[in-house]
């Protein structure tokens, strides 16, 4: 089984849209408190205007990127166009009807730009000033990684505003699932569960460990939540983070495998081994063997990763599983290395 680079921004498309539709439902019901201040000093009728926001103008955007040759967009402020629109005198049900019409509308945009067109890469952009996860400046960009970057932040504040109403992603369904066990020379690799929480804990809660990570040291609970949600993760989509356990002895080294890239309806290579797996090559024997389980079992069309421009090791991780740097941007809110692996057209 094989699926293509249209079949990953599509099935991101249909969920942005599943989700839009979910929240809609669940934000019909009563108006809410406009003076309730929710997380990060926001209201509801807020953070939902300043999405109704965010959709016009990026549909505005996309169809300027169509016309032109380059994507500078003009930056503004944004809280100055929410208040002047007056979206919160507007009944409740009317501002949830028009931010969800505006999203369709955009989605509707999106599923029938050409392919080639959408993935073009554009030079000069503003993606760098007006991104929600900014770009560098200095390397292209295309109207699919503006369309991708709206998604995200979508769903970033929908995740605030109606987490329990969201549907998880579904991949494409020529995706395959992963073979486990996975064994190397050295290792093997399974899925994540409760009898692995007493030696993940002490490794995540490691500093050295999690130095390049984009979480602190994690306790107990939040270990076990963190193998919870691999677990589900494996359920979900056939892959998933894996433990990483040495064949001579048993003893867990950490973890290695793949899973949903931030949103973006990408799949990531990651990997975290404790301070007694380092300096052997083992990160690299376990990355190895997800990477052809991506381009075998699962058919992905490529392979992306992420990683802080200081941590050397793992830089050297990826160019020894033929994964190469590609631009700079910001994912899970930290300036990362973007790596990418081809397997395919």
């Amino acid at each position: 089984m094989a699926c293509t680079s249209e079949d990953l921004f599509r099935s991101l498309v249909e969920h942005a849209l599943r989700c839009v539709e979910a929240a809609a439902a669940e934000l019909g019901g009563p108006e809410p408190d406009v003076s309730a201040v929710r997380e990060g000093g926001w209201t509801r009728v807020k953070e939902l205007g300043h999405l109704w926001d965010s959709a016009q103008v990026n549909h505005l955007r996309l169809l300027r990127g169509l016309e032109a040759e380059d994507l500078v967009f003009p930056g503004y402020d944004q809280d100055a166009w929410v208040r002047a629109q007056r979206l919160d005198e507007l009944p409740w049900p009317r501002l949830v009807e028009g931010w969800r019409a505006d999203n369709w509308r955009l989605l509707h945009l999106l599923e029938r730009i050409e392919p080639a067109r959408r993935a073009r890469p554009r030079h000069p952009h503003s993606l760098d000033r007006i991104a929600w996860q900014p770009f560098s400046a200095a390397e292209p960009a295309s109207l699919e990684d503006l369309a991708r970057d709206y998604i995200g932040h979508l769903q970033h504040h929908l995740r605030r505003v109606c987490p329990a109403a969201l549907p998880p992603i579904q991949l494409p369904a020529g995706l395959g699932r992963a073979r486990l066990p996975l064994a190397t020379e050295r290792l093997e690799l399974r899925p994540l569960g409760e009898g692995d929480l007493d030696e993940l804990a002490p490794i995540l809660a490691d500093p050295e460990v999690v130095r390049f990570l984009p979480v602190p040291p994690r306790n107990r609970e939040q270990t076990a939540r963190i193998i919870a949600h691999f677990a589900a993760h494996q359920e979900r989509h056939g892959f998933s983070a894996w433990a990483v356990r040495e064949r001579a002895g048993g003893a867990l080294a950490g973890w290695c495998g793949l899973a949903e890239l931030d949103a973006t309806g990408e799949v990531e290579l990651l990997y975290c081994l404790g301070r007694h797996a380092w300096g052997r090559g083992l990160a690299g024997e376990a990355a190895l063997a997800c990477v052809e389980q991506a381009r075998g079992a699962l058919g992905l069309p490529r392979l992306l990763a992420v990683v802080d421009p200081a941590n050397l090791a793992s830089r050297r991780v990826l160019e020894k599983c033929g994964l190469a740097q590609r631009r700079r941007r910001r994912h899970f809110g930290m300036e990362l290395e973007e790596w990418r692996l081809d397997f395919h057209a």
